[in-house]
């Protein structure tokens, strides 16, 4: 072979071209084996699961001076920072037999997360279908907005005031229930609530998992409430009380009513 080269120059140029021809065909074939090398290394494109009709809550926590970013530029007096709420991402339950254990996704860059995480105790508002107003204030705005930014306020102008739980929740109640007592009644007295919701779960954190833009909040269920319309006050369902009836779209809010009024 070597000799042909040498000795006819018009056979030894097209063997020229045939060898340039396959080192580019090894060039080609090293690219794609190295472009499926990295491709099997990286994370496939995962198509996202179906979008479900999922119940909306709200979390609302005790806020101390101390959660309060500085850089806020927050001059009010703290009778406007006690309570923080937010609209969590993903609550339920994750336990049958007691302790009753609920595990709540929270947003890691809001107020309420950070007050949640200080506390550790919190009370879980489940929403009414007409309260779909209150999301884009709650879910879409953050109390960590440069400059502040009241939830109180911004509810208020859509005529939801807010609720302090000492004024609607009755004291022999908040009193008589353990869980709620102790070095707790003060966390829970000085909070704000949202009236008229379904139903409100009382929470002590115990634990969180990072989930990337989310913690998944690992939580113990201390007592249930539900608003009573005729006296406008909050219950503290007792274990003599009749359990509550089982709720959906015609009394609760749900994702889909959401989706089907542009808010998400």
């Amino acid at each position: 072979f070597l000799c042909t080269l040498v000795t006819t120059p018009r056979r030894r140029c097209c063997e020229k071209m045939v060898l340039f021809n396959y080192y580019y065909v090894f060039v080609f074939l090293a690219l794609v084996l190295y472009g499926y090398k990295v491709n099997a290394f990286a994370s496939p494109s995962i198509p996202p699961p179906p979008s479900l009709s999922l119940p909306v809550w709200s979390l609302a926590c005790p806020l101390s001076p101390t959660t309060v970013p500085d850089d806020n530029n927050i001059n009010d007096s703290m009778e406007k920072y006690q309570t923080s709420m937010n609209i969590v991402t993903y609550a339920m339950p994750v336990t049958v037999a007691p302790p009753k254990l609920w595990a709540v996704s929270l947003y890691k860059n809001t107020l309420t997360r950070r007050a949640f995480l200080d506390c550790k105790l919190g009370i879980l508002q489940l929403l009414s279908p007409h309260q779909s107003r209150l999301v884009p204030v709650l879910g879409k705005r953050s109390g960590l907005e440069v400059g502040g930014f009241s939830k109180r306020t911004a509810c208020a102008d859509l005529n939801v005031s807010w609720r302090r739980y000492s004024d609607c929740c009755c004291s022999s109640l908040l009193e008589s229930n353990n869980n709620l007592s102790n070095d707790n009644t003060m966390l829970w007295r000085t909070m704000d609530i949202l009236p008229q919701c379904q139903s409100y779960v009382h929470l002590k954190l115990l634990s969180t998992l990072d989930a990337g833009d989310h913690d998944v909040a690992l939580c113990e269920v201390l007592a249930t409430g539900v608003w009573l319309h005729p006296t406008n006050q909050l219950s503290i369902l007792g274990l003599d009380d009749m359990p509550m009836e089982p709720k959906d779209c015609t009394s609760v809010l749900y994702t889909g009513q959401l989706r089907q009024e542009g808010i998400i």
